[in-house]
C-alpha cells in the first residue's frame, strides 16, 4: 500500500510546489496501522450494500471505515457515494500550509 502512495508523490509535489523529499519523509513517519480482514468482517454486509452499485471490490475499505468510524484518504469517488467521509490528496495537501497555525 505504501508503494501505491509513494508513486504519486513526485507528480503531486511538482503540482503543488512541494519538496518531494519532505513528502517521502512524511510518508515514512505516518502512523500506519495495518488491519487484518477479520477485524472488520462484521461490517462486510453493510459495506457491500453501500458500495454495491459502484464498485463491490471496495467493500473492505468501506467496512474498515465503518468499523473504525474514521474517514478514508482516497481519490476514489465510489467511496464517497458509499456514505463514508473521504479526504482527497488535494484536500490533505491543501491543509498543509495551515498546519501548525495557531490562528
Amino acid at each position: 500500500m505504501a508503494l501505491e502512495i509513494a508513486r504519486h508523490i513526485p507528480p503531486l509535489a511538482a503540482k503543488r510546489g512541494l519538496d518531494s523529499a519532505l513528502m517521502f519523509a512524511a510518508l515514512g513517519v505516518m502512523p500506519v496501522e495495518w488491519k487484518a480482514s477479520g477485524e472488520y468482517e462484521d461490517r462486510r454486509e453493510e459495506a457491500e450494500e453501500r458500495i454495491a452499485a459502484r464498485d463491490p471490490d471496495d467493500w473492505p475499505t468501506v467496512a474498515l471505515a465503518l468499523k473504525l468510524s474514521l474517514p478514508v484518504w482516497s481519490q476514489d469517488k465510489d467511496l464517497t457515494d458509499a456514505g463514508i467521509k473521504v479526504f482527497t490528496t488535494g484536500e490533505l495537501l491543501g491543509a498543509l500550509p495551515d498546519a501548525g497555525d495557531e490562528g
